[in-house]
């Protein structure tokens, strides 16, 4: 288990905000204090609020029970905070009997992009290459141009707590999809020196896979979340102050979001606006007191356009009666999902057999050696520049720092001189002699990107590959072409979650450039540059070692079979971490994968030979890429069952949430393999590399080439392109044509 952290939980009200919270108690971590925004009295807000009161005075609030003034209650409808709803908040100090900090919201949003950068509150251009930064409203509407952004609320409420409670050194979020949200809040904590924990982040998607799954598991918990808000045509009045946790209530929702939501999109979750929740009662381990609200104290506020809430004109908690406490777990996805759990098996269940072939068990050849060439310097393009820097060691007793400065420096030579910016940066490789100066080099490479989203990283180690005067090399891929504020988009998740690792550097899990459109091209596409991947357990942060998880102990029952099952296991899980950024990016095809493997002389216990771990990676990759059988996809089909009642109610209408948000990688659909032949398996070229070190001691880093988005592409056959690790010779080796223009 990782740290315990003590957490600052923000709570809107809403489910997803206390889900969260039971996952971070779960997780090892002591939640110290409850934090929420509120909208300020109009009153207030004409004049600029004052600070808020430092909580609640508990014995008061026991005493009333309701504090709040119930007719100025209004929904802000804000981009960022749930407003409904709000004047129940204070009751969560006694019910929880945890502190409760409370702070009124103070502008609006002033950024409306998905990401979100501090330096450009205020600001009313956007740095050339930000792409899905937003861009700060002008003088519109009345408002001032220097108005701060909402989000910036968050920053006196949490200095607050941590004044409060000094040790606190994380922040938890119920951010499930909205990246918007997700970025903000990180963004905040990240500058305080918080760690984000956002546990519900992309769960619809983790395993199971169904979105329904998250509203199951709330209610096997017990939590009581009541809808407070409806604002779809698919909800309406006779769904408020319903348990969105119940099992009738989570059918109705499916069903009336499928006439008007894409499966995947989040809607039956509330994820889009369709509908909001107050929670007023949890499992005993976290609530002491349930929250009662009579029907005489609820009042409807309809707002036109199908759109209608709850005001709450009182309430009060219920302490519940002394008993003994039954600790029941939140579900946690699997660390595999199942592909990759059938991918293992195989692995297990055969010889490892050489991915080149359909259906043949030839055994691989030994790998083919390429020394190292010189060291290339810049090179271009019409669309990509680059570039790579070198750090010469003045003398024997210059630091590792002075070394990364004068890099760093030497590429703000170069984009001054091409009239870019850092963040026209799409993606770099940081080659280092020894792990050891990872972080004083990192320290000093961040001090390059001020903006959000910097740019895909890969980073190893080469000892004494590199030449004796040089410690530290920076190749650089960078978008040579005009910008405009769709050519960048990118995904940057800094937080804790159980989809995948944390960024905790100054690199972003993927970055995406749109391609110039041509007379020719039909279909936008893009390229996409994805970070290294590493095996990290994602809510923990940690390594999989053999004595950390229940996968892995149960793995890891035969003598003699350990080292083998932990490679594996740690090369399947970075692997996943490359597939699901992948699907998020809607990635249909790659056009490449090196794999980087750790000398054994770096480790201090033995470890496979690097030919068997170059096996395992390899078939891997093939089984990844195996196209599905027609008895895969006809027992896909029949596996979905008729609704007679929605085929009854619904025929000849247009049921939207028959679309399904597709987001499968490889995408056949898109790939034309009519050039291979027969006996050759449509997967993209891969090689395994040794180097000296990998980050945080792993046993592997998957390092993909450029994802494809959009249009379609050719596999087809190289003559001259550089042979894969597991080819017999140049013929078989496969290159990627992009026909987009």
């Amino acid at each position: 288990m990782a740290d315990s952290l003590h957490v600052i939980a923000l709570i809107s009200g809403g489910k997803d905000s206390f889900f969260s919270l039971l996952h971070c108690i779960q997780n090892g971590h002591q939640v110290v204090a409850l934090g929420n925004l509120f909208p300020a009295p109009p009153a207030a807000a004409a004049a600029g609020a004052a600070p808020a009161p430092r909580r609640p005075d508990a014995a008061t609030a026991a005493a009333s029970n309701h504090e709040a003034d119930s007719e100025n209650e209004q929904d802000l409808n804000s981009f960022m905070y749930q407003t409904v709803g709000y004047t129940v908040i204070p009751l969560y100090e006694q019910a929880l009997g945890i502190p409760l900090y409370r702070q009124p919201i103070v502008g609006s949003a002033v950024q409306t992009g998905t990401s979100y950068g501090y330096a450009d509150v205020g600001s009313t251009s956007r740095s050339e290459g930000s792409g899905d930064v937003g861009i700060a409203k002008k003088d519109l509407e009345g408002k001032h141009e220097e108005e701060e952004d909402e989000t910036e609320s968050l920053v006196p409420l949490l200095k607050r707590i941590m004044a409060e409670h000094p040790t606190a050194n994380a922040l938890s979020t119920g951010a499930i999809l909205s990246t918007y949200q997700r970025t903000r809040v990180e963004s905040v904590a990240i500058r305080l020196g918080l760690t984000p924990l956002s546990y519900l982040w992309q769960y619809p998607i983790l395993p199971p896979g169904t979105q329904i799954s998250l509203l199951g598991d709330m209610q096997a918990i017990g939590l009581d979340a009541r809808i407070v808000k409806v604002a779809s045509g698919g909800l309406d009045e006779s769904f408020l102050w319903q348990n969105v946790a119940d099992q009738q209530v989570m059918r109705r929702i499916e069903k009336s979001m499928k006439r008007f939501g894409t499966d995947g999109d989040g809607a039956v979750l509330g994820e889009g606006g369709e509908f909001e929740t107050l929670v007023v009662d949890g499992p005993a381990s976290l609530f002491k007191g349930r929250i009662v609200v009579e029907e005489k104290d609820r009042r409807v506020v309809r707002e036109g356009g199908g759109s209608a809430w709850l005001k709450i004109l009182e309430a009060r908690v219920v302490m519940k009666v002394s008993e003994e406490v039954v600790h029941t777990r939140c579900r946690t996805p699997e660390l595999l999902e199942s592909r990759f759990a059938s991918i293992l098996a195989s692995l297990n269940g055969k010889d490892v057999a050489s991915p080149n072939s359909r259906g043949s068990s030839t055994q691989l050849k030994s790998p083919i050696l390429h020394l190292p060439k010189p060291l290339v310097g810049n090179s271009n393009s019409n669309r990509i520049l680059r570039w790579t820097v070198t750090a010469k060691q003045a003398d024997a007793n210059e630091s590792i720092s002075t070394q990364a400065s004068k890099a760093i420096e030497e590429i703000r030579h170069l984009l001054h001189q091409s009239s870019l910016q850092p963040t026209d940066i799409i993606s770099t490789v940081i080659i280092l002699r020894s792990m050891q100066d990872f972080a004083s080099t990192n320290k000093v490479y961040g001090a390059l990107f001020t903006k959000p989203n910097p740019p895909s990283r890969v980073t190893i180690s080469c000892g004494t590959l590199l030449p004796e005067e040089i410690s530290l090399i920076i190749h650089l891929s960078t978008n040579n072409t005009p910008p405009s504020p769709t050519s960048r988009k990118a995904l940057h998740v800094q937080s804790r979650s159980y989809w995948a690792p944390a960024n905790i550097g100054p690199y972003s899990q993927a970055i995406c450039t749109t391609l110039p459109s041509t007379a020719t091209s039909q279909t936008p596409t893009s390229l996409v540059s994805i970070a290294g991947q590493i095996p990290l357990i994602p809510h923990t942060m940690n390594l999989p070692l053999s004595s950390s998880t229940h996968l892995t102990t149960s793995l890891l029952n035969q003598e003699g079979q350990e080292r083998e099952q932990e490679f594996k296991i740690q090369a399947l899980l970075s692997l996943q971490h490359l597939l699901r950024i992948t699907r998020e990016m809607h990635i249909s095809w790659l056009s490449s994968c090196v794999a980087y493997l750790p000398s054994s002389t770096s480790t201090s216990t033995p470890s496979l030979p690097s030919m068997q771990k170059s096996q395992i990676l390899a078939q891997a990759w093939s089984l990844l890429h195996q196209p599905p059988s027609q008895d895969d996809e006809e027992d896909f089909e029949g596996d979905e069952s008729r609704d007679l009642w929605e085929e009854k109610h619904y025929a000849g209408m247009e049921l939207r949430g028959a679309a399904k948000d597709e987001r499968e990688y490889p995408l056949w659909d898109v790939v034309d393999c009519s050039a291979l032949r027969d006996d050759t398996q449509a997967s993209p070229p891969f090689w395994t590399v040794e180097v000296e070190e990998l980050p945080r001691g792993s046993m592997v880093e998957w390092a993909a080439g450029v994802g494809v988005v959009g249009g379609s592409v050719k596999v087809c056959i190289s003559h001259t392109f550089p042979p894969p690790f597991h080819s017999s010779a140049p013929l078989n080796s496969i290159a990627l044509r992009i026909p987009t223009a």
